[in-house]
């Protein structure tokens, strides 16, 4: 279901939503990133970080790296500003990159095992399940953000995937 083409498709796809995002970002005041607009980690910027933890947990699980050292219940302040959080999350969308790239289809075989902190339980799941879960993750919240962004007058960009760059 899952293959290496679609995780390279959808990396690339990720780090230039995030991009258009960080583009519209940089030039909005930080109060207004960081006042609660009613998103799932209250602001603008809590929902990124939440979403930037979650890549890196997910990534943490797929690649090997570092498991970020912020707790759950504390994503949300993971960087104090959004220029911290860009740098992060340049790092991370190049670690997600690094990942699908050297990624072989038989890599999204099997079960993934882990601890899952939503269900506070041991997971077994297939391991192409997860890794459309991640994908599907970061669309919902950074529809979830684009919304509000739109609401405060924001003008952003596309999110066609048929309308991403080549490389």
């Amino acid at each position: 279901m899952t293959d290496r083409t679609y995780c390279r498709t959808m990396s690339r796809y990720n780090a230039w939503q995030n991009k258009g995002l960080w583009d519209v970002l940089k030039q909005m005041d930080e109060a207004d990133l960081a006042a609660d607009r009613g998103l799932p980690q209250g602001s603008v910027l809590g929902t990124l970080n939440h979403l930037l933890w979650l890549d890196q947990m997910w990534l943490s699980r797929l690649f090997k790296v570092k498991t970020p050292d912020v707790a759950h219940d504390k994503t949300a302040q993971m960087t104090p500003t959004t220029a911290a959080w860009w740098a992060e999350r340049f790092r991370a969308d190049g670690a997600l990159r690094m990942w699908a790239d050297t990624l072989a289809s038989v890599d999204l075989h099997g079960d993934l095992a882990f601890w899952s902190l939503t269900s506070q339980s041991d997971v077994i799941a297939p391991r192409d399940i997860c890794v459309m879960h991640m994908f599907n993750q970061q669309a919902d919240l950074r529809a979830q953000v684009r919304l509000v962004l739109v609401g405060m007058g924001q003008a952003l960009p596309p999110t066609a995937l048929f309308l991403m760059p080549r490389d």
